[in-house]
């Protein structure tokens, strides 16, 4: 397996009442979605993103945080990529004519549309 981070672009379609990708460009390749393996949901990791709270009566939490105890300063840091949940969908997708078929995690923010490649997994 190959952990990514990368932008993809994505066409989706509805199937059975539910957006789901269809096809997708990866480094000037188009990969056509064969089969949606499966599909969730994830929240944003408190530690990771967002405001964790003002940082009153506790001692500095995050490395790199200027926020001392009894301070009212915000701890953590705000990522402006992504919304609060994204959609991840595990896909097998195939290139080309014969083309091997692989597994895919693309990941969705519902908030900006971006799209992201995050796994790649050999079949």
């Amino acid at each position: 397996m190959w952990e990514f981070d990368e932008a993809v672009e994505v066409r989706s379609g509805v199937v059975d009442g539910i957006e789901t990708p269809e096809q997708f460009l990866w480094r000037g390749r188009l990969w056509r979605v064969c089969a949606v393996e499966a599909q969730w949901v994830e929240t944003a990791a408190w530690w990771e993103r967002g405001v964790i709270g003002s940082g009153v009566g506790v001692a500095p939490a995050v490395a790199g945080s200027s926020a001392a105890a009894g301070s009212s300063a915000a701890v953590g840091v705000l990522d402006a990529d992504w919304g609060p949940q994204r959609a991840v969908y595990r896909v097998e997708a195939g290139c080309g004519r014969h083309g091997r078929r692989e597994m895919f995690d693309l990941a969705h923010d519902p908030d900006s549309g971006r799209w992201q490649l995050e796994r790649v997994t050999d079949r």
